[in-house]
């Protein structure tokens, strides 16, 4: 594991209209830049990115990628990189794009900027990528994440593109931000400040502060970015989901902030590639909250944190996501998560564990 703690973003700014400060930004690291962007980010961003990197004297090549990210495409990309002598990469785009981008920059040992054209993940601003087969089944925590050297060069946030984004987008993106503090308790009903380390306290410190935040303004948020209006909400939780949730995730060098919610996700995108396609990380995580909810023998929570779910018109089962309950696809989750290293070998964590897969796969 790293030793390095990377705790930030070189250069972040979110505000209404920052698209308009990337030929600046992007010229900050270089004068020729390769941008990686899928088709709908394209269209948004792609007339003023020309202009402004015009303005700015760069040169540029841009390309269209609807793909998962995956080490082949990221390794092809990379040497493309290098053989045309580009010095910066860019990427516009959800959280597959921004992946994509980083782990692009990382192997041509380049600087990367993100344009996130949604906020369903923290994507943006973490120094990690999550990487899938060129089918889309995930590789996991054990199988290949792509763990970066240095943080993300700079970050734009363009909050007039941010309140265009579907509602159904921000919804994922809080519930992925929520995450952390649940996920943070792993198999514990009670958390004092002599459970963790300093660092791995702050993390958690943090965690519930945000948590407090959006289960108290979700509704205001949804609504709002439903109806395109940039309120104070919507900008607080833009700042959460990218930075507060990153420095989360850089405060536990990206291994402590996450466990049973997000290897769950894993499991979906692995064993149930097809059934899952259509939902967003953050949908999947947020269903799966539930299974931590229950290991962390909290499950007196459940029934109030699935009715402030649905409120968001978020999937609360498995079976809502398409995956069947049935003993077969039970047993593939329950030996998964078992096999990780959040999930401790007692016969007491066995045990609820198997009750967390059961009240997951029927939705409590």
């Amino acid at each position: 594991m790293d030793a390095a703690y990377k705790l930030g973003a070189g250069r972040y700014i979110q505000m209404p209209g920052a698209l308009k400060l990337a030929g600046k930004e992007i010229g900050r690291f270089g004068t020729r830049v390769f941008i990686i962007g899928g088709t709908t980010a394209l269209s948004i961003v792609e007339d003023t990115l020309r202009k402004k990197l015009e303005e700015n004297h760069l040169q540029y090549e841009f390309r269209t990628y609807n793909g998962y990210t995956d080490r082949e495409t990221a390794a092809a990309l990379a040497q493309y990189v290098r053989e045309q002598g580009y010095e910066v990469v860019a990427g516009a785009g959800g959280g597959r794009i921004m992946d994509l981008a980083k782990a692009v920059a990382h192997l041509a040992g380049t600087p990367v900027i993100t344009i996130p054209t949604s906020a369903a993940t923290c994507a943006a601003y973490t120094p990690m990528s999550v990487m899938y087969t060129k089918d889309g089944a995930a590789l996991g925590t054990a199988g290949g994440n792509f763990y970066h050297e240095y943080e993300v060069d700079a970050v734009l946030v363009d909050e007039e593109i941010m309140v265009r984004q579907p509602p159904r987008y921000a919804a994922a993106g809080m519930l992925d931000s929520m995450a952390k503090y649940i996920e943070i308790q792993n198999g514990h009903a009670k958390i004092d400040e002599n459970t963790f380390s300093l660092e791995m306290d702050t993390a958690y410190t943090l965690a519930a502060y945000i948590y407090r935040i959006l289960e108290r303004n979700c509704l205001k948020i949804y609504g709002d970015i439903r109806d395109h209006r940039l309120t104070r909400e919507v900008h607080d939780f833009l700042y959460i989901n990218f930075v507060l949730t990153g420095f989360i995730s850089g405060s536990s060098k990206a291994l402590g902030q996450t466990a049973l919610a997000h290897e769950m996700y894993y499991a979906a995108r692995m064993f149930f590639t097809e059934e899952a396609q259509s939902y967003l990380h953050g949908e999947i995580v947020g269903t799966s909250l539930i299974l931590q909810l229950s290991y962390n023998r909290t499950e007196e929570q459940i029934p109030g944190f699935k009715e402030f779910m649905r409120r968001m018109k978020m999937p609360v089962s498995l079976g809502e996501l398409g995956i069947p309950e049935t003993a077969e696809n039970k047993r593939k989750i329950y030996e998964y998560l078992a096999s990780t290293e959040f999930v401790d070998d007692t016969p007491e964590n066995h045990l609820f564990l198997k009750r967390a897969v059961e009240v997951v796969c029927s939705g409590g």
